[in-house]
């Protein structure tokens, strides 16, 4: 009769070995993978807020606005850092909590909770490349084109950059980058000026 045999313990433990390697080797490509993911997710965010905002002041033949809040709550503040953003037509400060409406100050179109899908992330926004300074919020108006001052006050944003606050020398931040014509794209400022995605010149 054929006797059936398992593993021995000995082959059981080279081989709990072997897999402690392998996931040991893999372990810093995946981490930085799971970062690189969440640097495009919070770009992709940020990039479809403007877009959003500027295509219903297109819509609406009228100033509409991007801001970027420090949170969705009635204590929220404008900020240059902050990875949660409100589309809407009047300064949302004190108010990013308010019901979508179109009448009721602030008039607010759509909200985004940084926290989403964004934790480990840090963003600067920035004014054009002329005289760049912190700035938190962007408006278009009816043509599409970018208003020089946001309501209650303060120069447009030119520039978000985005990047991961754990191992940045291993990640790929990303940028996003919106032009007076009202152009807005995502751009990689690391890779070769041969690279579609390469940021090039601020304008």
């Amino acid at each position: 009769m054929k006797v059936r045999r398992g593993f021995t313990l000995i082959e059981m433990m080279i081989s709990i070995a072997i897999l402690a390697v392998l996931l040991g080797l893999a372990a810093p490509g995946f981490q930085t993978f799971i970062r690189n993911t969440q640097i495009r997710t919070t770009a992709d965010s940020l990039q479809a807020g403007m877009q959003l905002a500027r295509s219903e002041a297109l819509r609406r033949n009228a100033r509409v606005s991007f801001w970027l809040v420090s949170g969705i709550d009635a204590g929220c503040a404008r900020t240059s850092a902050g990875t949660s953003w409100v589309v809407s037509i009047d300064d949302p400060t004190g108010a990013c909590n308010a019901s979508i409406s179109n009448t009721v100050a602030p008039r607010l179109i759509q909200t985004r909770l940084g926290s989403d899908g964004s934790s480990g992330i840090t963003i600067n926004a920035v004014t054009g490349a002329l005289a760049p300074a912190a700035s938190s919020c962007i408006t278009f108006n009816g043509f599409g084109t970018v208003e020089p001052v946001c309501p209650g006050g303060g120069a447009p944003i030119g520039r978000v950059s985005i990047v991961s606050t754990n191992s940045p020398n291993t990640t790929r931040d990303l940028q996003v980058r919106i032009a007076s014509g009202g152009s807005i794209r995502m751009c990689d400022p690391d890779v070769p000026s041969s690279d579609a995605s390469y940021c090039g010149e601020e304008n």
